[in-house]
Order: C-alpha cells, then structure tokens, then sequence
C-alpha cells in the first residue's frame, strides 16, 4: 500500500499562479508602460526566450507588428477591476520563416497591483478564431466583417455566449481629419480600429460600413458608455461617438447576421432622416419590426388584396394579383424587403400560395389569381417540393393559379431555375416574370427563362410618354417577347392617356389605379366608362 504524502499547504501566490497556469501557456505582468516584470509558464515555446530572460522587455515583442495598436489599446482603456479577452493575437515567431501563430490573450488589472497589469497568454487562437480572416491593425470591409461575425456568433452560441451589435455614429470624423497630414490620419485610424478590437468579443474587430459609421460584435454585458468614452478620448474629444444595440439571439446565427444586414443598410439609405430621429432609434426600429414580422409570419395575420388584370383590347378582366397588406393603406415593399433579409421569405411566400389556394376555392371557377414568389423561394428545394405538394391536393386550382416570379433578388442559376419553372407549367401553372426591366440580369432572364408573361416594370410606365426614350424601349420590349412566345403585362397604368399608349405599343394586359385598386376580394367588373371607350370584341385573351 502506498503511503500517503503529505503536502505542505503552498503560500497563496503559489496556489494562484498555479491555478493561473493551468489556464494559460505563459503568464506574465507588465507596467503601463508595457515592459514585463514577471513571467512564469512555457515562455521557451512561445517566445524562444526563457521566463527570466522576458523580464524587462517589452510585451510588444510577444506578437506580430499588426497586435502593438491592439496592446497599447488595452493598457490604456483597461480599467480598475477590469478584465478583457480572450483576444485573437498573432505571435511573433521565435524563429524566421516559421508559418504565423495564433495565442489568446487575456488582461485583468487588479486595483491592488497598481499600474501593473496580470496577462495570461496561451496557444492558439479563442475557439473558431483560427479560420476567420480578420485584418489585423486595421478596420475590416463589411463583407469581410459579416462573414467573421457569423462564424464567431456560431462558436459563441456554442459555448453558450450571449453577444449583440453595436452600432457606432461618429458624426463628423471625417470632418475632423480633413486637414491633418496623412500620416496623422493614418495612425488615427489604427489607433480607432485598435480601440474597437480591444472592446470586441475575441478582437474580432470592427467593420466601417459607411462614412463615420462602424458596426462591431461584443459581449452582451459589455458598456456602450465606456466604448464612446474611449472612441472619444482616440478622437481627442472632437467626436462624441453615438452608440445603439442589435440584440443578437441565440440558436440562430443566420438571421441574426440578416438582421444586422438589414439594420446597416436601412441607416446608410436613410441618411439625414435616420441622422434627425437619432441612431439608437433607426436600430430599435430595426428591431421592433423584426420581432414584429415574425409575430405576423407566425400567426398569418396578413391580408391579402387582390388588384385586377385586365386585356387592353376590351378592358376585360383577365386574373387577379394577390397582394400582401399588413397594414393598412401602407406599402408592403419594406415589410416583404425585412422578409427576404431575415431569411423568412420562402415561409412568407408559402403562406400567400395558402391563401390563394383558398380564395381560388371560395371563388368562381372563372376566377384566377397570380400569386408572388421571390426567386429566393423558387431556388430552394423545401419550397419547391411543397408547392408541388400543396398543389397536388387540388390539382385542378393549378391552372387557375399563375405564379408570378419577383426579381428583388438575381437569379445565380438561371438553368436550375428554369427547369423549376419547366416542371411548374407542366403541372399546369401559367408563370409570369415580374418587374421585367428592373435588374440589370433581365436580358439573360428573357433568353434562359421559358415563361408565359412578362410584366414591364412600372418605373417605364409611370413615366411614359408618346415617342419617349421610355416608349421606345418598352415597344422593343413587346417585340421581342412575342417573338420568343411570351404576353406582355404593364403594371401602374394610372390614366386613360398611358392605356391607350401601352395599348398602341402592343402589351396585352393591364393592371393599376386606371382600371382598379387592391380589392379585398377578388371580385371586379369593369366600370362603364372604361367599357365605353374599349374596343368591342367577342374575343377574349386565354392564358396563353
């Protein structure tokens, strides 16, 4: 039987140092000034040197040139109590040629140490660091960030961390640097882009997404009020930075990103209107509506109107337009546009097909209904699969059901595409390319995609006027597409004047304010002056 040691009780600096050292490679202690006064671990391995021989050098010659700006950020903002990291740094190579390496750096400035500051520094990067491209020493593209960003939020949602979106105004930066030397502006800008890399989660780092705008991913505990002060304190108190918060669920990393996406863009676009509402107020906005939609999406609680279409030879209705309200006497357009960035728009897109397939069956055999499908939806193979399938249980609705395809989003596969579109007018369904003129791929679309109507963007018809650039192009338009055997729709005809011109240029059918608005059920007869001034025909338009 072996005897039991008995081992004498270390002092308390053993027993820390210790439990420091089974988290961290090399922990060590610097001044404010960076020089290191302590070190004990793996320092050999690291850095080439031994623990003793680091003793009074400094802690910049631990990582590569890029992470100095990121070490002077952290002794200078780090405060009392204070402890920030793990921070993705690049070590500095203990022999030349070797491939770079990543360590995880972490700071805690104790109060009882004064200006010295307790480090602890490991191999390898914080978990999922290794593989993100980040650009170190300098603000990231908001490509390049979002693309980081979701593979961070993932690894944090992994280990059970709750991170958010900030937001950063800082009105009048570029102003401020307009005449420093360009030097000057240089390492201002390194000295910003380390401060928020020192406040990110894992010095992922910040992205500028616009002039005087950032975004950057943090902790969700982390203060925005200390995150303006140092931004300020960079600036030398010329910006007051602003701050607002993006919420970031877990469990669902993926709209999360489209959520930021979405709250970037909305503010780049507003400009001086989201500038005179406030920031913070353009992002909770973001936000509310975010939580708002997928309310809406949850218990179907949308609308749908139903705008007639009519043949321009006799002003006879031809089918119906399903269009999603959600409000009312509002425009869908931002709602559907929320829908699409959050991912949400083939779920969306399906629960209109329900509708229609219930007003078709309520309706008059007569009766036909287009209904919109974003070409997002169209490419994914679920909502392919339960099109077909929801279709399948009442297949005679399926030739009374068009589906219009929207263009918000461009088609990468268009061969793919149209073998989908294929299979749908095999089933029966008449398929119409909505909002033909609007994307800069519309040409391709005409000569890969093998449709049934085409419907002319209303920005030609608006605006249309006899022998106009406009009129000229949408005749050309007409032309071609019955040569490649498809009818042609003008959408927003909106006086007697436009519909005899998009009439005269050979379009077949018709849809706007002229002829009728959204209706709350699809029901329509034509009002007896249009019947008046139409031409008399005992030919009617079939679907083609």
């Amino acid at each position: 039987m072996t005897p039991v040691q008995h081992i004498t009780d270390p002092n308390p600096t053993t027993r820390l140092l210790g439990l420091a050292f089974a988290g961290a490679d090399l922990v060590f202690e610097v001044t404010n000034q960076g020089k290191i006064t302590f070190a004990l671990g793996a320092a050999e391995s690291l850095t080439g040197r031994s623990d003793t021989a680091l003793i009074e050098t400094q802690w910049e010659d631990l990582v590569g040139e890029d992470d100095c700006d990121l070490l002077g950020a952290l002794l200078t903002g780090l405060q009392p109590g204070e402890r920030q990291g793990p921070l993705r740094v690049t070590l500095k190579s203990p022999k030349a040629g070797r491939l770079a390496r990543f360590g995880s750096l972490s700071v805690f400035r104790l109060p009882q140490l004064g200006d010295r500051v307790s480090c602890a520094l490991s191999i390898g990067a914080p978990g999922g660091m290794e593989d993100v491209a980040t650009q170190a020493g300098a603000l990231m593209a908001p490509e390049t960030f979002t693309a980081a960003a979701t593979q961070m939020l993932a690894e944090a949602d992994r280990a059970g961390l709750t991170l958010r979106l900030d937001l950063v105004e800082m009105s009048g930066l570029q102003d401020s640097m307009a005449n420093m030397s360009k030097q000057a502006v240089e390492q201002a800008r390194k000295r910003m882009a380390a401060t928020l890399r020192a406040e990110s989660y894992a010095g992922l780092g910040a992205a500028e997404i616009a002039q005087d705008r950032f975004a950057i991913v943090r902790p969700a505990s982390s203060s925005n009020a200390r995150l303006e002060e140092r931004l300020g304190a960079v600036t030398g108190g010329a910006v007051k930075p602003q701050t607002a918060q993006l919420p970031l669920s877990a469990g669902s990393v993926a709209q999360n990103m489209r959520a930021m996406r979405y709250a970037l863009d909305r503010y780049i676009e507003d400009g001086p209107e989201a500038a005179a509402k406030g920031f913070g107020a353009a992002v909770e906005q973001t936000v509310r509506e975010t939580t708002r939609f997928k309310s809406i999406l949850a218990e179907s609680a949308f609308q749908l109107a139903y705008q007639p279409v009519v043949s321009l030879k006799d002003n006879l209705l031809h089918h119906f337009e399903a269009l999603a309200r959600f409000e009312a006497n509002a425009s869908p357009a931002d709602t559907i546009r929320l829908a699409e960035e959050l991912e949400l728009i083939s779920e969306f897109d399906m629960a209109v097909v329900v509708g229609v397939t219930k007003a078709l069956m309520a309706a008059p055999q007569a009766t036909k209904i287009a209904a919109n499908i974003s070409a997002h939806s169209l490419m994914q193979p679920k909502f392919f699969e339960d099109l077909v399938a929801l279709t399948a249980l009442r297949p005679r609705l399926r030739s009374r059901m068009l589906l219009e395809i929207t263009e918000t989003r461009l088609i990468d596969d268009l061969d793919r595409a149209n073998q989908m579109l294929s299979q749908l007018r095999a089933l029966g369904h008449v398929v119409c390319l909505d909002d033909f003129g609007a994307g800069a791929a519309s040409l391709d679309y005409l000569r890969k995609l093998e449709v049934d109507f085409v419907k002319i963007d209303g920005r030609y018809i608006q605006t249309m006027r006899p022998g106009s650039r406009d009129a000229i192009v949408v005749k050309h338009v007409v032309q071609l597409c019955a040569e490649l055997g498809m009818a042609t729709i003008a959408e927003m005809i909106e006086t007697p004047e436009t519909a005899e011109l998009v009439k005269s240029l050979g379009v077949n059918l018709g849809q706007g304010w002229v002829y009728a608005k959204a209706l709350p059920e699809p029901v329509w007869e034509p009002s007896k002056s249009l019947m008046a001034a139409a031409r008399r025909t005992v030919t009617s338009m079939e679907w083609g």
